[in-house]
């Protein structure tokens, strides 16, 4: 399976889940490229039988939370129809942000197969990767059931 990993970091947490995620992917036997939203391979990205898109979470303890500097996100071709995987990365609580960007891909006809919410920074870290080896393989599960 070929999966395009697709990150907006603002302090490096974002890109290092993203790196991590990729490792998991590709350990389960995928074709994968990791690409900063700015600057990603279209070609790949369109060849992709799943596009994960992740984003750290914006705003103040919850309040007005929001997926961070999701106008660059509008940047990415058209993902209408296209499976897609989403993450965003937080330090208090994920709920807004997530539910902010699934809207984002809904807006855009995206097939929403998996998304979830990673804490990677801030009071209370935990251990993460059990949770990233479970995003990976309910992704590729949902996606070879669509």
């Amino acid at each position: 399976m070929r999966i395009a990993i697709l990150y907006q970091s603002l302090r490096g947490g974002t890109k290092k889940l993203a790196e991590s995620l990729g490792a998991n992917f590709q350990g389960k036997g995928s074709l994968v490229g990791v690409f900063p939203i700015t600057n990603y391979d279209a070609q790949f990205v369109l060849g992709a039988d799943l596009i994960v898109i992740g984003t750290w979470t914006d705003g103040l303890f919850g309040l007005g939370a929001r997926p961070g500097q999701i106008g660059k996100l509008n940047t990415l071709r058209d993902i209408a129809h296209k499976d897609v995987a989403l993450f965003v990365t937080y330090e208090i609580s994920p709920e807004k942000s997530l539910s902010g960007l699934i809207e984002w891909a809904h807006d855009r006809s995206a097939n929403v197969v998996a998304s979830a919410g990673f804490k990677v920074r801030g009071p209370f870290r935990k251990n993460i990767e059990a949770d990233i080896q479970m995003f990976v393989e309910n992704s590729l599960n949902l996606v070879e059931q669509s």
